[in-house]
């Protein structure tokens, strides 16, 4: 249940870029990895009594070096659209994945980070709610998962999510009526590497361990399977995706090694 609430949140943020805004990306992982990576930095650094900062908000951490991210990658790849922004999203994810098993001092090589997730002080001072045990854990990522729905939600009603279903369906049209479309799809990218970035921090929390599996190109195409199986074009279509993609990958696979063959001919 607590990897369904964060790959929720992880598809929401896909279809930001593939249903909302009509980005096909083979490099989201990129995005909640990183904020995963700088929210166990965090953790270890709560745990070591040099940061003051509750663990319940550290997906907010993970959230801000997405968008960080975002920004400076999105800035490059949302040049393009279409088949090369998809190329480029591959080559940027490839990228990130070496350097990941280059620089151990951040990464921590193969074998990744690990921190404490009860580190600090209890949540809201009150006893035993340290987030030790997995059912609090899940309480945790149920409302970030919940927060998360409500705020992507909205935003497809704003002017920004509208215009940014314009520049999907036609951007020149978009463009004739004065609107920048390398913009649009660089907001609607910093967003997105915003909540993909939370979905890291609560992975950081619920295996207290980030690895370079966490930026790999296989996660960016997980996610891009469970908003398919949903529905990229339907709002609650990636929540489903999520949900059928976890049940397959966490517990199907627990009675057979070839959950993948089987997730295959169900995509198919």
């Amino acid at each position: 249940m607590s990897q369904m609430g964060i790959m929720i949140i992880f598809a929401l943020s896909y279809n930001m870029l593939l249903g909302q805004s009509g980005m096909l990306s083979f490099g989201h992982a990129v995005y909640s990895g990183l904020g995963a990576y700088f929210a166990m930095h965090a953790l270890k650094a709560i745990g070591a009594g040099t940061l003051a900062w509750p663990v319940s908000l550290l997906p907010l951490i993970g959230g801000l070096a997405g968008a960080f991210f975002g920004i400076v990658f999105g800035y490059l790849t949302t040049k393009k659209a279409g088949t090369p922004f998809a190329m480029i999203t591959l080559g940027i994810g490839e990228m990130v994945f070496a350097a990941s098993l280059m620089f151990p001092g951040f990464f921590g090589g193969e074998g990744g980070i690990t921190g404490d997730r009860a580190a600090g002080a209890p949540f809201l001072g009150i006893p035993g709610l340290t987030f030790g045990p997995a059912i609090q854990v899940y309480y945790l990522i149920a409302a970030w998962s919940f927060a998360c729905m409500i705020a992507m939600f909205a935003l497809t009603h704003t002017p920004l999510g509208r215009i940014a279903n314009a520049v999907r369906d036609n951007p020149e049209r978009a463009e004739f009526i004065g609107y920048n479309t390398q913009r649009v799809r660089w907001l609607m990218l910093i967003l997105s590497s915003f909540f993909a970035g939370i979905a890291g921090g609560l992975t950081a929390i619920n295996f207290e361990i980030v690895s370079a599996e966490n930026v790999h190109a296989i996660r960016s195409g997980g996610v891009l399977l469970a908003a398919f199986i949903g529905g990229v074009t339907f709002f609650f279509g990636p929540i489903l995706g999520a949900i059928v993609f976890v049940i397959f990958a966490v517990a199907l696979s627990e009675f057979t090694k070839a959950w993948q063959l089987y997730l295959g001919v169900f995509f198919v």
